[in-house]
């Protein structure tokens, strides 16, 4: 199998991390990028807003036409029979859905979808209007709810081990945005100081004129790179989620480097190698014990089994 995977145009750090294993991988080839001259970029995203396109594509989408990308798919259609594209729902809504269907009828390519958030979320708007125009052979979901909910294939391994030197540091450690955690958040810092506990908590694009605590850091966002590199030195890393969760990226970061893992997300349940003495599932802060802090532990001996190299696998193997 040969696969062309579209990533949505501009460079993503944390994606280019979780499928770095692939970047190697001689069946693929990554294709980023939007599909226009930079001189209509700003109205071909106008054009393909997610207001305007969440049940049905605009009036007229069809005049953004690309002979490149016509070009390229035609030669590498021609050149690897069979030729799979892979999309995400970031990166689907720049391909017209009459696009895909000229492709799959004249050069024989298979379509791969991959949602890579919630089905209710904003940004599977598009991606959803899609799955009702567009015949895909495989659908997955990163969310085992939302792949049970709507028939979907769930997948759980695209995350990319990286090599990291760091001086250790220890503690609990956790630095993202708000998102409506700030509450649950500074709660876990009380009982962490509370209990003596070292914690390196970074709050960033803060909600809410609520006196800010002394200690954790506001409004600091830091590239992904530095967080693992901050991740690497720490002994907890903790995952606080709003709402429903999905598949968490802590969780995969708490495997691949060995760390534990403190998580109010009932879905670490459900995940591969989950080990109640590596990752403590709480509901409130209360429940944070200083002997799991200070327990040690015989982490999953972890290679490369969330590698996105196995979904590439899985995917010859059910195409």
């Amino acid at each position: 199998m040969h696969a062309l995977i579209f990533t949505g145009g501009e460079e993503n750090p944390l994606f280019d991390r979780m499928f770095a294993d692939l970047k190697e991988d001689e069946r693929v080839r990554f294709v980023s990028g939007l599909p226009h001259p930079k001189a209509l970029k700003g109205l071909y995203r106008l054009h393909h807003k997610r207001g305007l396109n969440r049940r049905h594509p605009a009036p007229l989408r069809g005049i953004w036409k690309n002979k490149e990308f016509e070009a390229l798919v035609r030669e590498e259609a021609s050149l690897h029979p069979g030729l799979c594209l892979i999309f995400n729902n970031f990166s689907i809504p720049f391909f017209e859905p009459a696009w895909l269907k000229h492709w799959k009828r004249d050069y024989g390519v298979r379509l791969v979808l991959c949602f890579i958030d919630r089905m209710s979320s904003w940004f599977a708007a598009e991606a959803r209007m899609y799955m009702k125009n567009v015949s895909f052979d495989l659908i997955y979901s990163y969310s085992r709810r939302d792949a049970e909910n709507y028939g979907l294939r769930y997948f759980d391994n695209y995350y990319s081990k990286a090599e990291i030197t760091a001086e250790h540091s220890g503690g609990v450690y956790f630095w993202g945005s708000d998102t409506g955690r700030r509450a649950a958040l500074e709660g876990i810092w009380k009982r962490l100081s509370g209990l003596g506990e070292k914690c390196s908590m970074g709050i960033c694009y803060a909600q809410g004129d609520s006196p800010r605590l002394p200690g954790i850091v506001y409004d600091s966002p830091k590239e992904y790179e530095e967080l693992l590199r901050d991740t690497a030195a720490a002994d907890t890393l903790l995952d606080i989620i709003e709402g429903e969760g999905g598949v968490s990226l802590r969780y995969f970061e708490a495997i691949a480097y060995g760390k534990k893992l403190i998580s109010n997300n009932p879905e670490v349940k459900h995940m591969r190698f989950y080990d109640p003495e590596q990752v403590l599932l709480i509901r409130s802060p209360e429940e944070i014990s200083r002997e799991f802090l200070q327990a040690e532990i015989t982490p999953f001996p972890y290679t490369d089994e969330f590698s996105p190299r196995h979904w590439i696998d899985r995917i010859e193997r059910e195409l």
